[in-house]
This record gives C-alpha cells, sequence and structure tokens, in this order.
C-alpha cells in the first residue's frame, strides 16, 4: 500500500511538472527543458530511494534467516511476512529434527558395548563412546587425544590406523591388566564437510571365542558320555549278574578256577561302577548352566569359603595372606563362585605339596578400568608354558587322580557371571589364576 501511494503522489507531481512544463514552452523552449530535467531527476531519485529500501529489507530478511531471529516483522508487507514466517518455522523444524537425530545417535553410541573412536585425517582423537573410554586407560585416552600413540597397544593401532585410506577389518591383540585380549578391528574413512574422518570400532571376541569353545567341548562331552555310559553300565550289570549265579566252588569249577572267576567279575562289575561315576562329573560339562544372579558382596563370598578350608590350610601349614576390600557388590550366583573359588583354592594346596615353603595369597582390586580382579596365587613350582597352554582343555590333567574337568569347569561357570579366568606367569616361582569381573 504504501508503494502505490507514493507512486501515485509521483504520478500526480509528474502531471503538476508536465502542466508547468507546456506552459512554460509556451514561453520558450529552454524553460520547457529544464523543466523536463527536473522532472526525471525526480523520479530517478524516487527509484534509487525505492531500491534502497528493497535492498535493506532484503538484508534484514536474510540476516534474520541467518540468526535464527523470528521477530523480525515487515510493516506494510504482509505477504512477505507470511512467507517470511513459513522459512522459518520450516528451518526451526529441521533444525530440531537434526539436533532430535544428533541425540538419539549420541545416546545409542553411549549404549553400545562395541568402542567407537573417531579420528581426524592426521590420527588424533576427535571423540569416542563410554565404551572406549573404559577399554582405554586413561593414560592411552590422554595420548590418544594428543596424536600420541607411543604405548604397546596403541602402536599396534596407529600402524593399522596410517595404512587405512578406505576400510579395513580384521582383528588386534590387546594386552589387558594382567591377560592377553583379541579384540576386533573395523575401520571406515568417509568425509565429513571436506575433513577425512576415520571411524574405528573394536570389539573384544575373546570371550565370544571362548564360549564357542566350552560350548564344542560341552557337546564332545555330552556325545562321549552318553556313547561310553552306552556301553559301560550293561557291562558292568552283566558282570555283577554273572557273579550272582556263579556255581559254588568244586561243583563245576574246582576252587581256583572258581576264585579267578568270581574275582575277574568282581573286577568288572567295581571298574565299571567307577567308570560310571566318572561319566557323571564329566556331565557337568554338558550341562548348560543356569546362573541366578543376585547383587552379592563377594568380599563376604570369599571370608565364606576361606573358612571352609581354614582347617586344611593349618594341616597343610600354608600361610594365608589376604588383600581384600571391605565390600565389593557384584551380579554374581553366590553357590557357583563358592564353587569356583573352592575349586581354585583346592588346586593351590595341591600344588604346594612338594614345596617347604606354603604361601597362599588372595588379592582383590580394581584394574585400570575399574573392574574388579581377584587374585590367587600360590608359592608351588609354577606351571611351565606348554602346560599352560592346555590347563583349560577338558580332561587334561597333570594329577595322577585328577579328572581334568575343574579349570574348564571353573571358566565356564564365570563366564555365565559375566567373569573372566586366566592363568597369570609370574617371574617368581608358583602358580596366579585371575578372576577378572567385566562389571
Amino acid at each position: 500500500m504504501a508503494f502505490k501511494l507514493r507512486f501515485a503522489l509521483l504520478l500526480g507531481s509528474f502531471s503538476v511538472l508536465l502542466i508547468l512544463a507546456y506552459r512554460q514552452w509556451l514561453a520558450g523552449p529552454s524553460a520547457l527543458a529544464v523543466m523536463l530535467s527536473l522532472t526525471a531527476l525526480l523520479c530517478a531519485v524516487f527509484i534509487w530511494r525505492h531500491n534502497r529500501k528493497q535492498q535493506h529489507q532484503t538484508a534484514l530478511v536474510l540476516k534474520a534467516l541467518a540468526n535464527q531471529d523470528t521477530s523480525l516483522t515487515l510493516r506494510g508487507q504482509s505477504t512477505l511476512q507470511s512467507l517470511l514466517a513459513q522459512v522459518q518455522q520450516q528451518l526451526s523444524n529441521s533444525r530440531q529434527q537434526a539436533e532430535a537425530r544428533a541425540q538419539y545417535l549420541q545416546a545409542l553410541l553411549s549404549q553400545l558395548d562395541i568402542a567407537v573412536l573417531e579420528f581426524t585425517d592426521n590420527n588424533h582423537l576427535l571423540q569416542a563412546n563410554p565404551a572406549a573410554q573404559r577399554l582405554l586407560s586413561p593414560a592411552q585416552y590422554q595420548q590418544l587425544q594428543l596424536g600420541r600413540f607411543n604405548e604397546g597397544n596403541l602402536q599396534l593401532l596407529a600402524a593399522v590406523l596410517k595404512q587405512t585410506n578406505t576400510h579395513y577389518q580384521g582383528q588386534l591383540q590387546w594386552q589387558q591388566h594382567g591377560y592377553q585380549d583379541r579384540l576386533a578391528l573395523s575401520i571406515v574413512c568417509t568425509r565429513i564437510q571436506g575433513q577425512l574422518r576415520k571411524l574405528v570400532t573394536l570389539q573384544s571376541i575373546d570371550q565370544a571365542l571362548l564360549q564357542q569353545e566350552v560350548q564344542a567341548y560341552q557337546q564332545l562331552t555330552r556325545v562321549l558320555t552318553h556313547e561310553i555310559a552306552n556301553s559301560v553300565t550293561p557291562m558292568a550289570s552283566l558282570a555283577q549278574s554273572c557273579q550272582q549265579i556263579l556255581p559254588a566252588a568244586d561243583t563245576v569249577l574246582n576252587h581256583s578256577d572258581h576264585a579267578d572267576l568270581d574275582e575277574a567279575l568282581s573286577t568288572i562289575n567295581r571298574r565299571g561302577q567307577h567308570l560310571a561315576g566318572f561319566i557323571q562329573s564329566f556331565k557337568q560339562l554338558s550341562q548348560p548352566v543356569q546362573p541366578r544372579l543376585e547383587h552379592t558382596d563377594l568380599v563376604a563370598i570369599i571370608h565364606n569359603c576361606l573358612a571352609l578350608q581354614r582347617s586344611a590350610f593349618a594341616r597343610h601349614g600354608i600361610q594365608l595372606h589376604t588383600s581384600l576390600p571391605a565390600q565389593a557388590m557384584l551380579w554374581l550366583d553366590e553357590a557357583l563362585m563358592e564353587q569356583v573359588l573352592i575349586n581354585l583354592l583346592q588346586n593351590a594346596m595341591d600344588a604346594m605339596t612338594e614345596v617347604t615353603q606354603k604361601q597362599l595369597t588372595l588379592s582383590l582390586q580394581p584394574d585400570t578400568q575399574q573392574h574388579w580382579q581377584l587374585d590367587i596365587a600360590d608359592s608351588g613350582p609354577g606351571i611351565s608354558a606348554a602346560v599352560a597352554q592346555q590347563i583349560f582343555i577338558p580332561f587334561f590333567t597333570t594329577k595322577q587322580t585328577g579328572s581334568g574337568i575343574g579349570l574348564s569347569l571353573s571358566r565356564a561357570l564365570l563366564q555365565v557371571q559375566d567373569a573372566q579366568l586366566n592363568y597369570v606367569p609370574g617371574e617368581e616361582p608358583g602358580s596366579c589364576f585371575r578372576i577378572s569381573f567385566q562389571q
């Protein structure tokens, strides 16, 4: 409306000037030229001011959109004001949707058990999710932020990062506190706003591989025990039946032959019963374990197990040393945990049978990721490297009377409680078994 009014005023002024110019033309040509010049100048000024105002309004609109300012009003421009409001609303909706997606992705990354790290093209760490911060020690995390890879684990990661410009998948040996882990490593390179980014994921596969190994042993044990039991049980039963119907001595057989046959049948029956009991113990490995997890004090469980073994420690002359906190609350199955601890304590006592200085040490403390780990160390002769590679294989044993299922069963019982059992070689004579709780 304002533009139309100004245009009408301009048109009226132009008409007046034309009338004046006609009168001046009657007076003389020079006066007409002056009036026409003034009229042209007035039109030019009007057009220039109108363009300046339009440019100013355009600048205000663009600035308001850039600054996300919704308070701008254009007086007398209702159509333009409505369009501006629509554009601002669409931009606001798009921004809110982008923020919601970013928050969702951030929440999703924080819930993943897989470590996710983002690096720049020069291998500086930009961000990492909580799982990555749990995997890395504080010193390692600080080194990555500075673009340094001095620590042993990080040197292996740096070698792969520097050689990767597109994508990479493989495994990485990762030395945890006290044991060596295997990580699945994946690297994807992309460009964000023209900048190269390397997205790295790290996931422990050691537990998964151990779980598959345990399941394979369970399946093998289930088949073996079934087949052996099907043969041994009837043999023992037949031997017992034959012994019952054996004629009296000196009737069919002489006394010597009767005694030999009776002893043979007794031996078959006895060994059959022994094998049947032996097979029953193996069945423990083939049965899936269903834990009943409760928020339990691990320190209290340790004290209970030590109390059960106190008389055995005194009888064998074993000196007990403990380094335990006041409390360590974890989600555990108390019965399964006691079974594991009693087995490890018994193994430690058996290992120190032939040594003079008998010392048993239990230490419970958090590792670098603030996860609890329990060390059970003895002062026995230790375990050779060749034997250490086989001690968790079912049925393998170095004891003359051992069944070879204690350590493999203990590892299986701990796995269902989100814990891991490993042998930790040391410089001093003796053995150390470490239970690492991933809680």
